[in-house]
């Protein structure tokens, strides 16, 4: 087998745009500073909303997103990543289960699940456009398997499927290192079997954001992106990264090209905002 392709990492974005939906649901200190993984408040649905970094709020802008056009509270980012307080990794060991709980909640990881429910991890894999899920099996595969187990555990789940294309050989061949260390979690290609009303779903970095919220109390703050033009580019970045900061970094041309994240057109690049649901970023020729 080849060597996995590397990614690169932009994670000193100069600006970010954390969105929110009501000004009054936010929580905000007088000097406008901001530590990262600090509270800031919560979206309409009462989804708690952090900083993914340190710095100092600047304004306000509606920008972008996937999901559609939204407020975002714009900080100008201090490169420090500074803590109100540090984050210990903690012993699971030694954890109650309420408060594990808790942690999970604060993270909006508080699906409605029981002894009888079947959890279901999904992988995707596109060898040009998507290789998110790819780099974060590789990469991450012992953090998953503790992650669904402590999981499992402490909701007393007594099966869990990871969900894997048969063509993603690097991801497979990570897993096989260990998953035979955890006898309740099997690996399959296809997720047709399973049903939505005996099973709870979840991404490939969605449990990587369980483990960061069971061992350290944080958000997980990163994502990662394929931009394919000639050849793919794995990167790393922040969430809530501008697209045109990005892409101006990366010295990627797009102006008079067509530019599709998750194979959906944005018309307007200046304002689009990156976040966890964006998985590819695809720059095509404008030929008109």
């Amino acid at each position: 087998m080849k060597k996995m392709q590397e990614y690169i990492s932009y994670l000193t974005p100069e600006y970010l745009y954390i969105p929110f939906n009501n000004i009054e649901n936010l929580k905000i200190k007088k000097n406008k500073i901001v530590y990262h993984n600090m509270f800031l408040g919560t979206l309409n649905d009462e989804t708690k909303i952090y900083s993914p970094a340190s710095g100092k709020i600047i304004g306000l802008k509606e920008v972008n997103l996937l999901s559609g056009k939204t407020q975002s509270l714009v900080i100008e980012n201090d490169f420090i990543d500074k803590k109100e307080k540090l984050n210990a990794v903690k012993n699971i060991n030694k954890l109650k289960k309420a408060d594990i709980i808790e942690s999970l909640s604060n993270y909006g990881f508080n699906q409605k699940v029981n002894s009888k429910t079947i959890m279901v991890v999904n992988s995707f894999y596109d060898k040009k456009i998507d290789l998110k899920d790819m780099v974060i099996n590789y990469e991450f595969y012992e953090e998953i398997l503790e992650a669904i187990d402590e999981y499992m555990e402490i909701f007393n789940m007594k099966a869990c499927y990871i969900c894997i294309p048969r063509d993603d050989l690097y991801s497979i061949a990570a897993y096989e290192k260990y998953i035979n260390a955890f006898p309740n979690i099997c690996i399959v290609h296809s997720n047709r079997k399973f049903k939505d009303s005996s099973c709870a779903f979840y991404s490939i970095e969605q449990i990587l954001s369980i483990h960061k919220a069971i061992h350290l109390d944080y958000l997980y703050d990163n994502t990662i992106i394929t931009i394919y033009d000639s050849k793919p580019t794995i990167v790393k970045i922040k969430i809530y990264t501008s697209l045109y900061e990005l892409l101006k970094a990366l010295k990627i041309e797009f102006k008079s090209k067509i530019v599709y994240v998750n194979n959906k057109e944005v018309a307007d690049i200046n304002n689009f905002v990156i976040d966890s649901s964006v998985r590819s970023i695809l720059i095509k020729d404008n030929k008109i």
